[in-house]
């Protein structure tokens, strides 16, 4: 669904986002309806089967860095209407990124990852020479997530994060 846009058309018009969002475009599995995949992904995060960090990192990421740019030029650069419609990212939020083998385990890990995946899925789109960018940032932030693990690892209970123990409060009889 993001090809026409990449060779240089225009699905800026309401109808087309609308068609987008109702799944009346062709395109992949995964790259049309927009709504059913978010209810589908908003039905997991209520069912807490997915964490809610990744998907809303990736969404908010995309659409910040499309608004941006749109207000820039809008006539070079999409809204991010386009962008979270268009293509697979309601898919990838939802149902590539949240895979638990690949993901971090911490809630800031998770926080900083799906914000890759979302700048990472918007510069490939906007620059690269892909219309889709998602396979291309998933695997790049999957290869990184052992390193946002390591750079966001929680304190151990009763520790300092720099691994010495945490000064012992004095008793309440004072010895």
């Amino acid at each position: 669904a993001l090809a026409p846009l990449k060779l240089g058309g225009d699905f800026a018009a309401g109808e087309a986002l609308l068609a987008l969002a109702l799944g009346t475009v062709p395109g992949s599995l995964g790259e049309t309806s927009a709504l059913a995949l978010l209810a589908g992904g908003a039905l997991l995060v209520a069912r807490r089967i997915v964490p809610w960090q990744i998907p809303a990192a990736l969404l908010g990421t995309l659409a910040v860095l499309a608004a941006l740019f749109n207000q820039i030029d809008p006539a070079h650069y999409p809204g991010p209407l386009l962008h979270l419609l268009g293509g697979s990212a309601m898919m990838c939020a939802f149902f590539i990124a949240t895979d638990p083998v690949g993901a971090p385990v911490t809630p800031l890990g998770r926080v900083i990852f799906g914000a890759g995946i979302g700048a990472l899925i918007y510069v490939i789109r906007t620059w690269g020479g892909y219309p889709e960018g998602v396979a291309f940032a998933v695997l790049l932030m999957n290869a990184a997530t052992p390193l946002i693990d390591r750079l966001v690892r929680p304190r151990r209970y009763g520790r300092l994060r720099t691994g010495n123990p945490l000064p012992l409060a004095p008793k309440e009889d004072g010895r």
